[in-house]
Parts: C-alpha cells; sequence; structure tokens
C-alpha cells in the first residue's frame, strides 16, 4: 500500500508565484536562491549571468509543466521497477543556466539519489530534452 504523503507531486509550481520569487529575489549574487512566499519551496538557480533575464523568465513561466514532466518519469519508472516508492520521490533543489540550455537538479525526498531534467530553447521555446538519474 502507497502511504499517502509519498504520492508523486504534480502542479506543484504556480507561475505566478515563481514569477513572484524572481522578481523579489537578489539577482547581484552569483547563487540566486528563489522562495515561495509560504515557504514549499527554495530553489538554487547559479549561471544567471549566462542567459537574458526574459528568456529565464519564459522557463520560468513554464516550470510546472517540466517539473510534472520529471514527476511522470519518475511515476513510470517507478510502476516499472520493483523497488520502493520512496526510491523515486524527487523534489527540485536547483536550476543552473547556460546560453541556450537549462538543467533541473533534483534530490530525493526519502533516499539518497540524485536525477536531472535538461531543458533547451530551440527557436525561443524551451523544452525538455533528457530526463535521468546520475
Amino acid at each position: 500500500m502507497i502511504k499517502q504523503h509519498l504520492l508523486f507531486k504534480f502542479n506543484r509550481f504556480s507561475a505566478n508565484e515563481v514569477l513572484a520569487a524572481w522578481e523579489n529575489a537578489d539577482k547581484s549574487k552569483e547563487v540566486i536562491l528563489l522562495e515561495s512566499a509560504n515557504s514549499d519551496w527554495s530553489i538554487e538557480v547559479d549561471g544567471i549571468q549566462n542567459i537574458s533575464h526574459p528568456m529565464f523568465e519564459r522557463f520560468l513561466s513554464k516550470i510546472d509543466v517540466f517539473d510534472n514532466g520529471v514527476q511522470l518519469y519518475c511515476k513510470e519508472v517507478y510502476e516499472n521497477s520493483n523497488f520502493k516508492i520512496e526510491n523515486f520521490i524527487v523534489s527540485l533543489q536547483w536550476i543552473s543556466l547556460l546560453e541556450n540550455s537549462i538543467t533541473m537538479g533534483y534530490w530525493g525526498d526519502y533516499v539518497n539519489i540524485e536525477l536531472r531534467s535538461n531543458i533547451e530553447c530551440d527557436n525561443g521555446i524551451w523544452k525538455q530534452k533528457d530526463i535521468y538519474y546520475q
């Protein structure tokens, strides 16, 4: 029986809340901390000097779509495995920016695992290209 608190977390980010956190963040630092108003999440962002702010804001407006893609990937891998669900529950911890690509870094909520999601910009549109465990 799957414990209720261990279910995969879809739709955890509100674009408005993430963009508000970005608006309020101290962008003068090398590593920027985005935090939710109610402390549900915090995300470290590095490499902001590698990308234009409007381009990053376009990514942030779709962060929930990309995070949902990761959660779906984890759910599907879990459903095809023999391991406990705890091995597949992850939360977004950091975002690293390059000129035309973004890496979203996840850590396990219950076990020591890492997962990456690579997002690339193709003709001004951000697309999830790859999701994998480290």
